[in-house]
């Protein structure tokens, strides 16, 4: 069993006092049937790692699609499944490059897709691959998203998918940033090759 994640703006963070009287009533209602002790085991990965991370993507073109407007970031599924796998939420926010602020501008409903040659390759998905928009400031190319608590599962399922080298990571530890992994290469990519 694990713990739930306040994924979108406004949800309330977990009681997990609250869960763990759930849990434990369970475990002694088990214990009394069964005649001996249980232990109750929980898997709280995700609970604890979802908030440490983020998936920071550039903005490559801005493009209205009929009534759909559209971002396309370098980033893709291959960097984070999760949305199009099984249409997770990420709460996605908006930095500009040029340092102009962004915290009052007018938003825009938004598609959020990356760039592969996939129709499945956008953030702003539900479950089943219906496509959803976001409420986002105007952004141009060169702009940056971040699409917010991708520490759990972010990094463990991206893939080379498309040949894809995979990202760079970085820590933050009191405000200190250190590169943890480096960017792929492509002659590492291609390192496994045998023809």
């Amino acid at each position: 069993m694990g713990f739930p994640v306040p994924y979108q703006q406004g949800e309330e963070a977990v009681d997990t006092e609250h869960y763990y009287g759930l849990w434990n009533a369970a475990r002694e209602q088990i214990a009394r049937h069964l005649g001996h002790p249980v232990k109750l085991e929980i898997e709280p990965g995700r609970f604890l790692v979802a908030q440490s991370g983020v998936l920071i993507t550039q903005v490559r073109s801005v493009k209205q699609m009929g009534s759909r407007h559209f971002v396309l970031v370098d980033a893709g599924f291959n960097d984070l499944m999760r949305p199009a796998m099984y249409g997770s939420y990420h709460h996605i926010s908006a930095l500009a490059a040029d340092g102009r602020s962004l915290e009052h501008a007018p938003t825009v409903e938004t598609v959020v897709a990356g760039p592969l040659c996939e129709s499945g390759d956008v953030f702003t998905q539900q479950e089943g691959g219906n496509v959803e928009t976001r409420a986002l400031p105007e952004v141009k190319a060169g702009d940056y998203l971040v699409l917010h608590d991708t520490g759990a599962y972010g990094a463990s399922m991206s893939s080379n998918y498309n040949s894809r080298p995979l990202l760079p990571e970085v820590l933050f530890d009191n405000g200190q940033a250190r590169l943890i992994r480096r960017r792929q290469t492509i002659e590492e990519l291609l390192a496994l090759e045998l023809l």
